[in-house]
């Protein structure tokens, strides 16, 4: 039952109506163990055995809440308590992810990674003393198991989420239209561009290095769209779903392939793991309060672990190293981007990593990465598949990039006439080129 399937909206209009009907009356406890249910059954519909990996989670995240904000402890014993906290939150991760690098007996639940991170901002966060009073099972378990985050994220802090959940949800027209719009905004991402766009893909990498140079790079160019579509558009429908909900989630894409340097991306691609990573890692390690060689040692570790957070191959180390490297580089050489030429060069860096990020093997990927530079250039190397599928891939491709860039530069209209117009054109081209995949790129991390 994904967000991209008729089950899916069925489903939420039954949750949402029973959310309304309880959340008018203010019965803010039996609306939250409604909303708890909801999502654990969501999520049971997945595997049966997943909830079990969830309620684990949820109640380390807990117990570890209640000890650090119980009775007064040392500074070391609160060490003590946190770091085993963290730890056995992170063994079913651990175990279920990267040994599947040695055994195929072991598979990867849907969202692991992101209830896991999730959860454990509760720890650190108490940790911390950002929250000082303990939440309830109740708070903390809805908290972990929100279902519009709960597959994919955004990964949200508990600090800005249970807030909202312990109180009466703002549910009006003006959130319900909006939810409505971004949700329908991430459909189109994921069902007319970015499933269209897999089909191609997938064609072309099955194929590998009997294709054309210029077939490649492509392709290459047309999965850094196609992976940006999918994971932004499951981000804006979770969004969505929470704003009809009357919550508040975090922007987790913010225009990415427009960005001026390495370092801007990471600012604007998902933003909830890139804070994540800056706020419980960067930060814990010394931040840039340290020395010069110090702090390069704390950005490379920020880095490798995003790309081993991704999956347990080498591929994606060197996906996390190639964004590692440029960003040293930008830093220490203090270029600055004066005509905007510098935006093009992070967009190819940018996809080349991708092709790591795609291809498993890593002498595959850069035997690839090697012909797109090396040819053979056919003038038109797209032209040789040019049948009514690719060429409506392409305009809808280009399209949308137009529709993006109008975003990013705020090209529109706020009044209410215009954004009910560009909504209904936006839902009869779902309606007329949709196609659909049975998952999000993003799952499987």
């Amino acid at each position: 039952m994904l967000f991209n399937t008729p089950e899916f909206c069925g489903f939420f209009i039954l949750s949402a109506l029973l959310t309304y009907i309880l959340n008018h009356f203010y019965l803010i406890r039996t609306r939250n163990l409604s909303l708890l249910i909801i999502s654990y059954a969501f999520y049971a519909n997945l595997h049966l055995y997943y909830p079990i990996l969830l309620l684990y989670v949820t109640v380390i995240a807990y117990i570890s809440g209640r000890l650090l904000t119980g009775k007064p402890c040392s500074s070391s014993t609160r060490k003590w308590i946190t770091g085993v906290s963290v730890i056995l939150s992170l063994i079913p991760l651990t175990t279920l992810k990267y040994a599947p690098a040695y055994t195929d007996s072991l598979w990867l639940p849907v969202g692991l990674s992101f209830f896991t991170f999730q959860a454990l901002t509760y720890t650190l966060d108490v940790y911390r003393n950002k929250i000082t009073n303990p939440f309830s099972l109740l708070d903390v378990a809805l908290f972990t198991a929100f279902f519009p985050t709960l597959l994919s994220g955004p990964i949200e802090r508990a600090r800005n989420l249970i807030p909202q959940l312990q109180q009466h949800f703002p549910i009006t027209w003006a959130n319900t239209i909006m939810g409505a719009q971004y949700f329908a905004w991430g459909m189109f991402k994921k069902i007319v561009i970015a499933d269209r766009i897999a089909e191609w893909v997938d064609r072309i990498y099955a194929h590998g290095l009997t294709e054309s140079g210029s077939t490649l790079a492509i392709t290459a160019v047309l999965y850094s769209i196609q992976i940006y579509c999918d994971f932004s558009g499951y981000a804006s429908m979770a969004i969505g779903c929470g704003r009809m909900l009357g919550i508040r989630l975090m922007e987790n894409f913010n225009f990415p392939y427009f960005a001026s340097s390495i370092k801007d991306f990471w600012r604007r691609w998902h933003i909830s793991l890139t804070s994540w990573f800056t706020e419980y890692v960067y930060i814990s390690l010394g931040g840039n309060r340290v020395s010069k060689i110090r702090w390069v040692f704390n950005i490379s570790v920020v880095f490798l672990l995003s790309g081993i957070w991704h999956g347990a191959t080498w591929s994606f180390v060197i996906w996390g190293a190639i964004h590692g490297v440029l960003y040293l580089i930008e830093h220490f050489s203090n270029f600055r981007d004066k005509w905007g030429i510098y935006r093009v060069f992070v967009f190819i860096s940018v996809t080349l990593a991708w092709v790591f990020f795609r291809i498993p093997d890593t002498e595959l990927a850069c035997s690839m990465i090697a012909k797109m530079f090396t040819g053979p250039w056919l003038p038109f190397g797209i032209m040789a598949y040019m049948e009514q599928t690719v060429l409506a891939m392409c305009l809808l491709t280009i399209m949308f990039i137009g529709v993006e860039f109008a975003l990013y530069k705020q090209w529109y209209s706020r009044h209410w006439l215009f954004q009910a117009i560009c909504f209904a054109c936006l839902l009869v081209t779902t309606a007329l080129f949709a196609v659909s995949s049975e998952k999000f790129v993003y799952f499987q991390f």
